[in-house]
């Protein structure tokens, strides 16, 4: 079978995403159709039955419902869908039940673990190591000596211990850390990096000794604002929060409240409630000292859109030769 690649990702995003594409599919019998609205597809629905979808962005559920309509029929015109990134609450799955039901929904599992991991490594160096105090005294000339916590033998939990959360485990235990991961699923056991993986009903006692929390969790209901002031209030008034999850699984306001008024030391954010984060939030006036800001961009790096049409390729190949798909799939029940 010849299949039809749509391709519904945002207009920003489309020149360089079709510029590797069309490298990869080179040779390929596979035509290519692009869009970021459902109506850039209304041909291809119609004219069909081989459909392979790459999605990111707005358009992408629309998209979804339109060429899935088909969930009463035995053949399914979309054979495969796979998201350029790993997390997929954009897409609301859980209200694309009915429409998916019998589709492999795939994302980019793996390609952003590593640089994500590195980001939460830098910010835990971050504040052990006061850049802000060491950029200051080099602005004003002034020779300054001064202590800095050694990462060796702290204790980091992390909270949401799948494929990112891993990759985490793997480079905090490397460098000497006494690591906790923390995972609905999870039972005592120590995992090959050396990290002690264990359930949600130890998430407590587990944050109440941790010098850095991370969070890594999904956007789901059960997530949202799992972060709060309540979870913060049983962390040290020293650990550090650290997220790279999704923005709603932590109360902004919280958060602020907590940072300002000492119940936590410090917090790395990568992701927000609002994004972009508007520009009236408090915590946009917060110090160096109390927060580290980045702006959804963690999991950004030179190659990303590369390394994530490498993932499709490799799930696509194996559509082709096998008719079915047996990695890197998405569970629309749980929407992660």
């Amino acid at each position: 079978m010849v299949h039809t690649v749509c391709v519904c990702v945002n207009n920003d995003m489309m020149a360089p995403i079709m510029a590797v594409l069309k490298k990869k599919l080179e040779g390929s019998l596979s035509p290519v159709v692009c869009g970021d609205d459902v109506s850039c597809f209304e041909a291809v629905k119609h004219h069909n039955d081989g459909i392979v979808m790459i999605v990111m962005g707005r358009g992408a559920h629309a998209a979804i419902k339109d060429l899935c309509d088909d969930y009463n029929e035995n053949v399914r015109r979309v054979k495969l869908i796979y998201s350029m990134s790993s997390g997929v609450d954009a897409y609301q799955l859980p209200k694309l039940k009915q429409e998916l039901a019998g589709i492999p929904f795939c994302n980019a599992q793996g390609c952003y673990s590593n640089i994500l991991a590195e980001h939460v490594v830098f910010s835990m160096l971050y504040f052990n190591r006061s850049p802000w105090r060491l950029n200051a005294s080099k602005r004003e000339k002034k020779w300054d000596q001064f202590s800095t916590i050694e990462i060796q033998k702290q204790k980091v939990v992390i909270i949401g211990y799948g494929d990112i959360g891993q990759a985490c485990g793997e480079k905090a235990a490397a460098l000497g850390m006494q690591v906790t991961g923390i995972r609905r699923s999870g039972a005592d056991k120590v995992d090959k990096f050396g990290v002690l993986v264990r359930g949600n009903d130890v998430l407590h006692e587990s944050i109440r000794v941790a010098d850095f929390v991370v969070g890594v969790l999904p956007s789901t209901e059960e997530t949202t604002h799992f972060f709060n002031a309540d979870l913060f209030a049983k962390m040290k008034p020293t650990a550090v929060f650290i997220n790279i999850g999704r923005g709603r699984t932590q109360c902004d306001a919280d958060v602020f409240e907590a940072l300002h008024h000492g119940t936590i030391r410090a917090a790395a954010l990568d992701v927000f409630e609002v994004e972009p984060l508007p520009k009236d939030s408090p915590l946009w006036d917060l110090p160096d000292s109390k927060l580290l800001l980045t702006a959804h961009s963690a999991n950004l790096k030179d190659d990303t859109i590369e390394c994530s049409l490498g993932a499709f390729m490799k799930i696509f190949g194996e559509l082709r030769a096998h008719s079915r798909v047996s990695a890197y799939t998405v569970s629309v029940e749980k929407g992660y």
